[in-house]
């Protein structure tokens, strides 16, 4: 196929996807068959990416076994991500009350890679999902603990504990000392398990020498105290909906994206996202007592100083295979970059 011709293929899928999964499901296929025809597309298109994307879209439209064909591809033909693609299965039958199937893969999961913090997350947030709050305590749990354990270099620590005290909440248990207590610092490296990686900091500058744009932003654990610790942004069009309540995490960074995007739109390509911890901001305050100003300068101030280490900020837009800026195990093109409010699942 023609480069103009891979562009087009390239150009539909893309646009497909923000349709109905019966239109992208198509689309998909008709990628797959041209990948089949041509080696040449097979290599600009990614075929096991397109087995992801319509394992993904099968399972949507309730196909579970065609789901289940396309997801197996991925384990058979080495596919690298985090968890193990052999989750797939277990996350699509899960969905589908199959779970005996799907507790066996987990566990098998489980004892080949023990230190992968994903595979608690996903486990447990499919369990959640479907009710099973007990049996999604359980791999939260371990999740969690494996976190604390090592320092929380995937920045899961506030998903896993948000998670799980919605399981504690609906089998009436109150919080244990778990829930409280924080990652312990560990010495971090650059060395990483195979699969979708973070978008590197990119070093102290941005495209053509400009100083990278620090914008704060809450993760998931601080903003389940939004109106304790930030009441301003608790009251702000970012944190409320029409009614006046405050709106999910999910789409507050739906709406993080959207400011993050218009921001670039009007020049800003060095954008770095520096995550807000209380913790860390008081202490920073204190040592800034010749700072003044409203709580949003301080804010600005504040994640202009993070920006300095890029260690302690996130590198803003991922690439579309790549977990997604807000920390919620999706891929980037899966969640926050999704058109519509689907994405903000």
């Amino acid at each position: 196929m023609h480069v103009d011709e891979l562009d087009r293929v390239d150009r539909e899928v893309r646009e497909a996807a923000a349709g109905p999964p019966e239109a992208y499901a198509r689309v998909l296929e008709r990628a797959l068959a041209a990948c089949d025809a041509d080696p040449a597309a097979a290599e600009y298109l990614d075929v096991l990416e397109l087995h992801d994307e319509l394992a993904d879209a099968y399972d949507r439209l309730g196909r579970v076994e065609d789901a289940l064909r396309h997801a197996d591809v991925l384990v058979e033909q080495g596919y690298r991500c985090e968890p193990d693609p052999r989750c797939r299965r277990a996350e699509i039958l899960t969905r589908h009350g199959q779970l005996q199937e799907a507790a066996a893969i987990w566990d098998e999961v489980a004892r080949d890679t023990p230190e992968d913090v994903w595979l608690y997350n996903n486990a447990g947030l499919e369990y959640a999902a479907i009710g099973e709050h007990e049996l999604a305590l359980g791999w939260l749990t371990k999740g969690l603990e494996l976190a604390v354990r090592t320092g929380d270099p995937e920045r899961l620590v506030g998903q896993l504990r948000q998670l799980r005290a919605e399981s504690l909440a609906v089998l009436g248990l109150e919080p244990d000392r778990l829930q409280s207590v924080g990652p312990r610092p560990v010495a971090r490296t650059s060395a990483r398990r195979p699969g979708p990686a973070r978008a590197p900091a990119g070093g102290t500058r941005g495209h053509a020498g400009q100083p990278p744009v620090a914008w704060a932003w809450l993760p998931a654990d601080e903003y389940a105290d939004l109106e304790r610790r930030w009441p301003d942004i608790a009251h702000g069009p970012a944190a409320r909906d029409d009614d006046g309540g405050v709106v999910e995490h999910a789409t507050y960074c739906r709406r993080m994206e959207g400011r993050l995007r218009q921001a670039r739109e009007a020049g800003m390509t060095a954008v770095r996202i520096a995550p807000l911890r209380w913790a860390e901001y008081l202490a920073w305050r204190d040592a800034n007592r010749d700072e003044d100003g409203d709580p949003a300068q301080l804010r600005a101030r504040y994640a202009a100083d993070l920006c300095r280490d890029p260690t302690r900020v996130i590198a803003w837009p991922p690439a579309r295979n790549e977990r997604c800026w807000c920390g919620s195990g999706r891929k980037y093109k899966k969640c926050c970059a999704a058109p519509g409010p689907a994405a903000a699942r």
